[in-house]
């Protein structure tokens, strides 16, 4: 039996480590984490997407150099008069009641010579176009990078605080089972056991509060990413401290995508002036073809010959010729056009200034934070060596007997917040320094 106990023993302990490796297994790191939001977020699908749209109108507009060839088939029927005299459909001369059907065909293709240049200008706002949609995705990206990194680095916190809630919980047990061995061995008051008791209680409770917390952060966090469920779901802890970066506003200013993107608008709107203007000009075009037609006489007067001779021989002809379009007036829609296009550029000039400026206050802000931030953590550490210090004088003063159970729980609180503030703190840094890393990166 006794072997049979130790053999299931050996069993559960090795599940239990299978289980443990398993859920270190399943652990996220915040580089997946990023990866994954990145290929699975929404709004990033819907601007790789713009991006295609972007692609295709920058393909249709090359492509307007092309010819145009169309082809066209019809067929009529007639129920009139025919003059017999003269062979052809009269209505006017009175003859027999003839009806006849007549089949047309013709192939037309339309080539531009000059447009005043508005197919080029078109090509030219379409690649600006598709240029700021690529920037914009990448902005988009970046901008889901920061808050999953953000988000990922509050759950680590919240996890630091439900291991602080636990080692509380830990202490608090151990310091029931001392003041119940010195209140049986009657040394302190059962008030002291109660008060430890109660300690105790308040310290569960904290613990619960701060696991909940923590797996709301988790849901969260999982929902960023667009996981289908947030069960089982845990994440890898980092260390990112170390010296913060320092980041040059000018360098950031010449690759960052929001100020790419409102440059690539402002000369796709500057050619998007030109095509407007192009409506001032002339435009010429060639244009060639091949007609043919093909007449059945029902009463079967074959004088015209049959449908080889007519339709592929005899009434073939061939068609070419140079058409000039000059505008004279249109209603002053040309002038508007461009007046419009101009507001457009002036737009998108005020644009670039905004993403200038909000790129400026943004890296300012991230800067001084994680200078305030890195202050704090120091502040912090000092404040728990100091709690440290005075929490073990009083433990010492409790178990000499010249202090009170109130004093030493006091100092453990003291020093419990000075552990959470510097836990805080920590979090706090590594949040800042890892947003002005996005701007290095």
């Amino acid at each position: 039996m006794a072997m049979k106990a130790n053999y299931m023993k050996a069993m559960l302990l090795t599940a239990m480590l299978a289980c443990a490796a398993s859920v270190s297994a399943q652990q996220w790191t915040l580089d997946q984490c990023i990866e994954y939001a990145t290929s699975h977020n929404i709004d990033i699908r819907r601007r790789a997407l713009q991006i295609q749209q972007r692609e295709l109108a920058l393909n249709t507009s090359r492509n307007e150099w092309l010819p145009e060839v169309d082809a066209q088939l019809g067929e009529q029927f007639s129920f009139g008069n025919y003059n017999s005299t003269t062979g052809s459909m009269d209505g006017s001369v009175a003859g027999s009641n003839n009806d006849l059907s007549y089949t047309t065909g013709s192939v037309t293709a339309t080539m531009n010579i000059f447009d005043g240049m508005k197919v080029k200008n078109k090509v030219t706002a379409n690649r600006f176009s598709l240029d700021a949609a690529v920037a914009n995705l990448e902005k988009a990206r970046k901008d889901i990078g920061i808050q999953i990194a953000v988000q990922y680095l509050q759950c680590l916190y919240y996890r630091s605080m439900a291991d602080e809630a636990r080692a509380q919980v830990e202490l608090s047990c151990e310091m029931v089972n001392r003041a119940r061995v010195l209140v049986d061995e009657g040394k302190r008051p059962m008030s002291e056991l109660k008060d430890m008791e109660a300690q105790a209680a308040n310290d569960e409770y904290s613990l619960t509060n701060a696991n909940g917390q923590y797996t709301l952060e988790l849901t969260t966090l999982a929902q960023l990413l667009n996981l289908p469920t947030a069960e089982g779901f845990d994440i890898a802890d980092i260390n990112e401290e170390g010296e913060t970066p320092v980041v040059n506003y000018e360098k950031v200013a010449e690759s960052w995508p929001s100020i790419m993107a409102a440059k690539a608008q402002i000369e796709a709107s500057k050619a998007q002036v030109n095509v407007a203007r192009s409506d001032y000009y002339p435009t010429l075009y060639l244009q060639g073809g091949l007609r043919t037609f093909y007449v059945n006489f029902f009463h079967r007067d074959m004088r015209w010959g049959s449908w080889n001779k007519q339709f592929l021989d005899k009434n073939m002809n061939e068609v070419i010729g140079l058409h000039l379009k000059v505008p004279i007036f249109n209603r002053f829609q040309t002038r508007n056009n461009i007046r419009s296009a101009k507001m457009d550029v002036m737009n998108q000039s005020l644009a670039l200034e905004e993403a200038r400026l909000n790129l400026s206050k943004e890296i300012q802000t991230a800067q001084t934070n994680a200078h305030v931030a890195r202050q704090k953590q120091a502040s912090a550490q000092k404040a728990v060596d100091a709690a440290a210090v005075s929490l073990s004088y009083e433990q010492e003063r409790y178990d000499a007997g010249r202090s009170s159970v109130f004093d030493l729980l006091q100092a453990r609180q003291k020093h419990l917040e000075a552990r959470q503030d510097a836990v805080q703190a920590k979090y706090e840094l590594m949040i800042r320094q890892r947003i002005l890393k996005f701007y290095t990166e």
